[in-house]
């Protein structure tokens, strides 16, 4: 019997066109040497290069969380605060610490978790934010967007702040996924701010986004005209604000919020 590695049709032509096209394009003999040179990193390239079109990778290597052990952090007291908020505005009990293997170690002092059921929706999340007798003012139809339903039930957790991510700020929509590749977190979505929006007015009367900065979700985008959703505080009218952002914005004031993304337990 053969011990040799046997390789699919598909992907033999597959290697023949790439190679073909590699070809054509008549790379220097000091191009080459380059490349070669940096092999190991032609992979992991090479397989990034191969991402679906506006979806940010997850890390293929696990990055270490640094920053504060868990105990350090008000998590555990805000994980409470998420499950009482569960319970009057959703209808659900729930035990937190329980559905989901929470890190050892966080990036903030300060975190908001955002508890998002499989099922929910934009306009439900927007219906919570009525039920406290908050005004929600729309730009545009939140349930056009993107992931407008909740495919699993998540928790993420983020930095209490009321600005977005510093380091993300006037970068264009377009550029998230490169930003966040290779990251251990991921853009907060706009269902995930609406429900952290009320979670955090329900505890402290206070919003997210209370000056001039408006929070971009990369993630939610719309089937028409190439844009993205967006969220903010209205301070002067009082109202919580969604809308549509360009995807090659660079606004100074506008910037994503990253998060830690956990799903739930199985079994």
């Amino acid at each position: 019997m053969s011990t040799e590695p046997l390789i699919r049709k598909s992907t033999h032509d597959f290697t023949l066109l790439v190679a073909s096209q590699v070809c054509v394009a008549g790379l220097t003999e000091e191009v080459e040497k380059y490349y070669l040179a940096q092999k190991q990193e032609v992979a992991p390239a090479f397989k990034y290069g191969f991402v679906l079109p506006g979806t940010i990778p997850i890390p293929a290597v696990p990055v270490e969380i640094t920053g504060y052990p868990i105990e350090e952090t008000d998590c555990f007291a805000w994980l409470g605060h998420a499950e009482q908020f569960t319970e009057k505005y959703l209808g659900m009990t729930v035990n937190l610490r329980e559905m989901f293997a929470l890190p050892a170690r966080l990036p903030w002092k300060h975190i908001l978790p955002i508890f998002d059921p499989a099922g929910l929706t934009n306009w439900q999340m927007v219906e919570v934010l009525k039920a406290q007798n908050l005004i929600v003012w729309g730009g545009t139809d939140v349930g056009e967007s993107t992931g407008a339903i909740a495919e699993g039930t998540t928790l993420s957790l983020m930095e209490r702040s009321p600005t977005p991510t510093p380091a993300t700020m006037g970068l264009p929509p377009k550029y998230a996924r490169h930003w966040f590749s290779g990251r251990q977190t991921r853009p907060l979505h706009l269902r995930g701010y609406g429900i952290g929006q009320g979670l955090l007015y329900e505890v402290e009367k206070q919003f997210l986004d209370p000056g001039v900065t408006a929070t971009v979700f990369p993630e939610n985008t719309f089937p028409v005209g190439g844009r993205v959703a967006c969220g903010s505080w209205h301070a002067g009218d009082s109202w919580v604000f969604f809308g549509r952002y360009d995807d090659d914005n660079e606004c100074a004031h506008c910037g994503f919020r990253e998060a830690i993304v956990l799903e739930e337990k199985r079994g």
